[in-house]
C-alpha cells in the first residue's frame, strides 16, 4: 500500500492532538481537586479519587474522539488519494485542532469559575446567561470575578496552545513502522480504527458511557471530577433541548379546555363550579389518629422496574414468574385494575415522588428547587427519617441534583449498596435488587426506633436482563400459547421472564422477612411498576388494560388496616398511592390530593390514568392523545374493551372532564411553587 505512510502520519498528528486534549484535561481536574477538595473528608475516598480520574480520562477521550472524528475521516480517505489529499489535510488539521485545544481550554476555563460559583461543573443553569437579564450577568461576572487578569492568563494560554499545536503537526520522517507487509498495515488500520470507534463508545459495555457512569461514590465531588468541562456542557445542553417545563398556567388551562383555576380545581376535587376555590384547597389533611400517634409506622414504598401486570397472567407452576412474591400476595392487598403515570421510568418516578404531570424536573432548571408536593415531606415533618435507595446510578437523569432536595435526608444508589456489599452482584445498570433490598432491611432494622420512610427504585427487570449468574431460577417453561403470542426470539422472552422472577421474587423474601419479624407490626411496604414492558407482546384495543397497567401490592400490618373491607377491583393508578399512605400511617398530616385514599369506605368514582391521555374506570375507557378522542366500554364479561364511539356517552365523557381536570389541577399546584421559588431564587 504505497499510500499507507500518509494515513499513519495523519493518524498520528490527530492522536497526538487527543493526547494534549487529555493532559489538559488532567491538568484541569487537578487545579480543581486541589481548589475544591476538602482533603479532610476526601482521605475517606483514596480509592474513589483513583477511580474518578481512571473515568475521567475516559469521559476526556470520549469527547475528544468525537470532537476530532470529521477530520479522522481524511486519513482514511489519504489510504486512496494519497499526497495530494495529505498536503491539503496537514492544512485543515493545523486549524482544525488548534481550533477544538482552545476552545476545549476555554470551557474548561469557563467551568473551573462555574464550579467556584455554583458549586457544580458546568449545568443547564449556564444558559440563564442568555436568559436572564444578560447585561446583570456580566455585572455579576465583573464584580464577582476578576476579569481581567483572567482574560490576560486565557491570551498567555491561548498562544502557548498555539505553539505546542504547531509543534505536534511537525512533519517527522523517521518512523520506523511506515513500511511493512500488506497484512501488517491492513491489520494496523484496523486496529487505529477499532481503538477510535471504541474512544467514541467510551466503553465495551453495551450502554455508551455517559453521565450515569460519573457517580462512583458516596461523595458528591469525588463523582463530579469524573466529568469534563465539555462533556458538562453537552449534557446541560441536552438537558435544556429535551425539557418543555412551563410555569404558564393561562395557556396550559386552554390546553385543557377550562376558562379558570377555579372549574378545574373544583371538578377535581368533586365539588361545585360556584365554590369560590383556590389551589390551597388542593391540600387534604388525615385525620386524627392516636394509635397512628403513639405508633408511628415505617412505610416503604417501592418502584420496580417494569413490574408488569399482564405477566401475572402467565404464571403458573410450569411458568413460575413471582418466585417468592406469590406466597405473600394472601397477606396483601392487591390491585390490578391499575396504570402507572407514564411509560417511561423518569416520568413516573418524578409523578409518585412530587405529583407533577411535566417531567422531567430533574432535567430543568428547576432541577434544584425543592418541591412543596414531595411525598417525603408529610413523612419529615413527622420526624421520619427519609431515605431514597436504588441500585441504580444516580447520576441517570441528572436525579443525582434533584432527589436529594425533595425533602429526602439520605441519598443511596450503587456507591452506597457496593460499600456496604463489596461483593455485590451488578449488571449493565447497577447493583441487582437482592442488595437493595437487604440494604432497606438493614435500615428499617438500624433505626433505633426513629420512623423510617423510604422510597426505591429497583433495577434488575430491565434490558439486557443480566440477572445474577449464580440465582438458581424456579421453572420457567413456555407454553405453546406463549410462544404464539411473544413477538422478539425465545431467548429473549426467556432472559425477561427470568429477570422478572428475579425480581418478585427479591420482594417476595423482602415482605416475607420483614412478615416475619418484630419489625412486621409497624411497617407498611407498598410496590407497583413504573411501567409495564411492552416489549414481549402486541396488544390490541380491547386489552388496554392489559397494555399499560401495572400490579399495586399493599402490605398492611393488622393495627394499621382499616376497619372496613377494602374493594381491590377498584380502578386507579400512581396517583392515588400516597393519598393512601398517608391516610394508614400519618395522623393529621398535609399533602397534596392527587388522588383518593383506596381503603375509605366512602370510595366512589374512583379511575386510573396513564400518561395523562387515557383514563379508564369500572365503565370504560377514554383515550384523548389526539384531538379526537377515542372512547371504550367493557364488555357483559368485563374483561374486554369494545369500542363506544359511534354514539355519545355522559359517562366517558365526565371521565374525561375529571381526568383533564386532575391533570390541570396538578399543574396549577406544581407551576404555582416553581413560580414562587423561582421568584425567591430557588
Amino acid at each position: 500500500m504505497n499510500n499507507y505512510k500518509y494515513f499513519v502520519k495523519s493518524t498520528i498528528w490527530i492522536f497526538g492532538f487527543i493526547m494534549f486534549g487529555i493532559l489538559l484535561f488532567f491538568i484541569s481536574r487537578l487545579a480543581y481537586l486541589f481548589t475544591y477538595g476538602d482533603f479532610k473528608e476526601l482521605s475517606n475516598f483514596k480509592i474513589d479519587l483513583v477511580r474518578a480520574f481512571w473515568v475521567g480520562i475516559r469521559f476526556d477521550v470520549k469527547v475528544l474522539t468525537f470532537a476530532f472524528l470529521p477530520v479522522m475521516l481524511i486519513p482514511i480517505a489519504t489510504i486512496f488519494l494519497g499526497n495530494k489529499l495529505f498536503k491539503t489535510f496537514k492544512q485543515i488539521i493545523k486549524i482544525y485542532g488548534i481550533i477544538v485545544i482552545c476552545v476545549f481550554a476555554l470551557l474548561m476555563v469557563i467551568d473551573y469559575y462555574f464550579y467556584s460559583f455554583y458549586n457544580t461543573r458546568i449545568s443547564i443553569i449556564i444558559f440563564g446567561f442568555f436568559e436572564d437579564d444578560t447585561l446583570a450577568v456580566i455585572k455579576t461576572l465583573w464584580t464577582d470575578f476578576p476579569l481581567i487578569p483572567i482574560l490576560l492568563g486565557l491570551t498567555v494560554a491561548i498562544f502557548l496552545l498555539v505553539k505546542a499545536s504547531l509543534w505536534i503537526v511537525k512533519e517527522r520522517e523517521n518512523f520506523n513502522f511506515l513500511s511493512g507487509k500488506i497484512l501488517f498495515q491492513i491489520i494496523t488500520i484496523i486496529l487505529v480504527i477499532g481503538f477510535y470507534f471504541l474512544g467514541l463508545r467510551g466503553t465495551v459495555a453495551i450502554i455508551p458511557l455517559d453521565g450515569r457512569h460519573a457517580t462512583i461514590s458516596d461523595n458528591s465531588f469525588v463523582n463530579a471530577l469524573c466529568n469534563n468541562a465539555v462533556f458538562s456542557l453537552k449534557t446541560a445542553y441536552s438537558d435544556k433541548k429535551d425539557i418543555s417545563i412551563s410555569i404558564d398556567y393561562e395557556s396550559m388551562l386552554r390546553n385543557f379546555n377550562f376558562s379558570n383555576a377555579n372549574d378545574a380545581i373544583a371538578i377535581h376535587l368533586g365539588k361545585s363550579r360556584n365554590d369560590s376555590l383556590n389551589i390551597t384547597d388542593l391540600i387534604a389533611t388525615t385525620p386524627k389518629n392516636t394509635f397512628i400517634e403513639e405508633n408511628p409506622p415505617s412505610v416503604v414504598f417501592i418502584m420496580m422496574e417494569g413490574l408488569s401486570n399482564y405477566y401475572i397472567n402467565l404464571h403458573s407452576a410450569e411458568n413460575n414468574l413471582l418466585g417468592s412474591l406469590e406466597s405473600q400476595l394472601n397477606d396483601c392487598y392487591v390491585y390490578r385494575n391499575f396504570l402507572p403515570s407514564y411509560s417511561g421510568t423518569i416520568y413516573s418516578l418524578e409523578n409518585l415522588l412530587v405529583g407533577t404531570p411535566q417531567s422531567p424536573l430533574s432535567q430543568s432548571k428547576f432541577q434544584t428547587f425543592p418541591l412543596e408536593s414531595s411525598v417525603a415531606k408529610p413523612f419529615k415533618q413527622k420526624g421520619y427519617g427519609t431515605t431514597f435507595i436504588t441500585g441504580g446510578k444516580m447520576g441517570w437523569r441528572s436525579m443525582d441534583k434533584f432527589i436529594g432536595k425533595q425533602y429526602i435526608d439520605k441519598v443511596e444508589a450503587e456507591p452506597n449498596l457496593l460499600k456496604e456489599y463489596p461483593n455485590a452482584k451488578t449488571g449493565e445498570w447497577g447493583v441487582h435488587d437482592e442488595h437493595l433490598f437487604d440494604r432497606m432491611l438493614s435500615i428499617l432494622e438500624n433505626s433505633n426506633g426513629k420512623p423510617q420512610f423510604i422510597f426505591a427504585m429497583t433495577i434488575s427487570h430491565h434490558s439486557p436482563y443480566d440477572i445474577p449468574k449464580d440465582y438458581a431460577n424456579l421453572p420457567i417453561n413456555l407454553s405453546d400459547e406463549i410462544k404464539k403470542k411473544i413477538k422478539t426470539p425465545e431467548e429473549v422472552a426467556l432472559r425477561c421472564f427470568k429477570a422478572y422472577q428475579y425480581a418478585n421474587n427479591c420482594l417476595g423474601s423482602f415482605i416475607e422477612r420483614v412478615k416475619n419479624s418484630p419489625l412486621g407490626k409497624n411497617t407498611i411496604i407498598v410496590a407497583t411498576g413504573d411501567h409495564n414492558l411492552l416489549q414481549l407482546f402486541d396488544f390490541s384495543d380491547k386489552d388496554l388494560l392489559m397494555k399499560y397497567s401495572v400490579p399495586l401490592i399493599m402490605y398492611v400490618p393488622d393495627s394499621y388496616k382499616p376497619k372496613t373491607d377494602v374493594n381491590t377491583r377498584v380502578f386507579a393508578s400512581h396517583k392515588d398511592i400516597f393519598p393512601t399512605i398517608f391516610n394508614t400511617s400519618l395522623s393529621e398530616a398535609s399533602y397534596l390530593k392527587t388522588g383518593n385514599n383506596l381503603f375509605s369506605p366512602e370510595l366512589k368514582n374512583s379511575f386510573g390514568i396513564h400518561c395523562h391521555r387515557i383514563a379508564m374506570d369500572s365503565i370504560g375507557c377514554v383515550d384523548f392523545t389526539t384531538s379526537t378522542p377515542l372512547f371504550f366500554r367493557w364488555n357483559e364479561t368485563g374483561n374486554q374493551l369494545e369500542p363506544s364511539n359511534e354514539n355519545p356517552d355522559k359517562h366517558l365523557q365526565d371521565l374525561m372532564l375529571k381526568s383533564k381536570a386532575y391533570v390541570a389541577s396538578m399543574n396549577l399546584f406544581i407551576m404555582n411553587d416553581l413560580a414562587n421559588k423561582t421568584k425567591r431564587g430557588g
